[in-house]
């Protein structure tokens, strides 16, 4: 009977390196979870409708939250029902990451994307192309702008960000880089 032992000895140890092999495989194999990005990017885009135009600025990426100061400039020529005039704006706010919340309370891992809602307010001028004294006098003006944003990573420290907000021009994309 030492030849019973024997096999139930090997079959015994093979049995549980296939258990251990069965459990630690997904986790061998398993790729590691892609890092939310986080920290400083400069904010590169172009802005569409009602008007054309670039938006630059400063982004601070947190794990939930996000602090933006973006410079918009577009224009809105007099052809085509265009209002023929030219905007420069600053905008200070930040946004809500939706995803943020589930990362930090619920210890998931980064989808490769991200959803944010958020307010940016500034002082904004407009000058028109045909100017009249009583348009001189109404360049400067405040503005409110919710809006809802979809980033995305590709590549290291690169993100593609769209959004899409009540001031003009009103969809907007671009990339963030960090530095």
């Amino acid at each position: 009977m030492p030849s019973v032992k024997k096999h139930r000895s090997r079959l015994t140890s093979l049995v549980m390196c296939l258990l251990a092999a069965g459990t630690l495989s997904p986790v061998a194999r398993a790729q590691p979870a892609i890092p939310a990005p986080e920290g400083r990017h400069v904010q590169i885009g172009l802005g569409l409708l009602p008007s054309g135009g670039l938006q630059v600025g400063y982004v601070a990426l947190r794990s939930f939250y996000t602090q933006e100061f973006i410079l918009t400039g577009d224009v809105a020529p007099s052809f085509g029902d265009g209002e023929g005039n030219v905007q420069v704006a600053g905008g200070l706010g930040g946004a809500l990451r939706l995803f943020g919340f589930e990362r930090t309370l619920g210890n998931a891992d980064y989808r490769g994307y991200d959803l944010d809602v958020g307010l940016r307010l500034g002082p904004a001028l407009l000058f028109s192309f045909n100017e009249t004294r009583f348009t001189k006098n109404q360049r400067f003006s405040l503005f409110v702008n919710p809006f809802f944003r979809f980033s995305s990573s590709f590549g290291t420290n690169r993100l593609f960000y769209a959004e899409i907000g009540l001031h003009r021009p009103v969809f907007r994309a671009g990339l963030w880089l960090a530095f």
